[in-house]
């Protein structure tokens, strides 16, 4: 895997990529981005939906992400192999990607909730999952395994939560069609 990432750093390696890469880092360390914006659709009626979806899938992304990071403890590229590293301040194991699993958390949802800007942070996912691997801060299976759980995260999430909806609402008035 270290060949995968040696060869993303050299062939596109740039001052602006160093730059992005470190400003997703820090945008993005934390889930506040989401939650604030989670709390935000809450307060509408026609969002409150896609605010609770969307909170509940980055809780359960977080949960499943911190679980496997302390189950499976993964030394970070940099800390393996003597390669130039943008950040070398990390906390926690390689394994996953909570950075990728965050924003493919979040990707989905918006494929359900707002279709309309789902490209875009589609894009984000992607481009922030590439420049985990570009600052050598996850291998490239850090960061599939972070997509996927963000993915799944999240689709457990909208059906439960969709299928309690319905439930909700079949009970309160059954006689409606």
């Amino acid at each position: 895997e270290i060949d995968i990432l040696n060869w993303i750093y050299d062939t596109f390696r740039c001052t602006f990529l160093d730059w992005m890469s470190m400003a997703f880092d820090y945008a993005f360390k934390t889930c506040i981005i989401w939650v604030i914006l989670g709390i935000i659709l809450l307060r509408r009626p026609n969002t409150r939906m896609f605010g609770v979806v969307l909170l509940c899938s980055l809780a359960l992304e977080i949960i499943f992400v911190y679980s496997f990071k302390y189950g499976f403890v993964r030394h970070r590229p940099f800390e393996d192999y003597a390669v130039h590293a943008l950040l070398n301040s990390f906390h926690t194991s390689s394994f996953p990607s909570g950075h990728t699993a965050q924003l493919f958390c979040v990707a989905t949802v918006f494929a359900v909730f707002c279709k309309e800007h789902f490209p875009e942070i589609l894009c984000l996912a992607f481009l922030v999952a590439f420049t985990r691997m570009y600052m050598y801060a996850h291998y490239p299976t850090d960061v599939l395994a972070g997509a996927v759980i963000g993915i799944g995260c999240s689709l457990v999430a909208i059906f439960t939560i969709l299928r309690m909806d319905e439930y909700v609402y079949y009970v309160k008035d059954p006689d409606q069609d």
